[in-house]
């Protein structure tokens, strides 16, 4: 009786295990068994420097950050594995700079562009 036991919670064991590998969203078989993406956009604006206030996290690329409703970026963190432009226009013109994967930067008035950055385009 106890070998049957100990066999039960081990298959019960294996089962959780192999639910928590699998993707949250993932939309069938197809999503489950496919390939981890490791080209992620991901990058995280401040409305205020040294990475305070509110913050947004944008997947895929701005043309118009004010039209989103971000009026000024503060400072910034790029989490994914993209290099992130910012541009201070909207449609990615004028002045600019980059952070590439894993980079931050804690005010962009070091940049010349805080309260003037109109949008971000991921490469």
């Amino acid at each position: 009786m106890r070998i049957a036991h100990l066999a039960a919670l081990g298959a019960a064991a294996a089962a959780l295990t192999l639910t928590s590998a699998l993707p949250a969203a993932a939309d069938g078989p197809a999503a489950a068994a496919g390939p981890l993406k490791t080209d992620r956009a991901k990058v995280q604006v401040f409305a205020e420097p040294n990475f305070q206030g509110r913050y947004t996290t944008f997947t895929r690329s701005v043309p118009n950050l004010p039209a989103q409703g971000i009026g000024r970026i503060g400072s910034a963190r790029n989490t994914g594995k993209r290099t992130v432009t910012f541009s201070e226009h909207i449609h990615y013109t004028g002045a600019r700079f980059s952070l590439r994967p894993g980079e931050s930067t804690s005010h962009f008035g070091y940049h010349g562009m805080f309260d003037r950055t109109g949008s971000l385009h991921f490469s």
